[in-house]
């Protein structure tokens, strides 16, 4: 028996940030990776990954010193 698809969604990529819909056919992209950075050597995209994650969470932490201007 065939496994079902599931439906397709919008994904954000972990290494660039860039949103794509998954799954669609001809594409090369995966549930994590836009099709961009598929094609990035993996320990390449592990490095981005990681300084991807650490910039959100400079944003938020930005975010959250500054204050609500009225």
């Amino acid at each position: 028996m065939p496994k079902i698809q599931p439906a397709t969604r919008l994904r954000t990529c972990r290494s660039c940030g860039k949103q794509f819909e998954y799954p669609l056919k001809g594409h090369s992209s995966t549930r994590h990776h836009c099709e961009e950075c598929v094609l990035v050597d993996p320990e390449l995209r592990r490095v981005t990954e990681r300084l991807f994650l650490r910039i959100q969470k400079l944003e938020l932490a930005l975010k959250k010193l500054t204050p609500p201007s009225a």
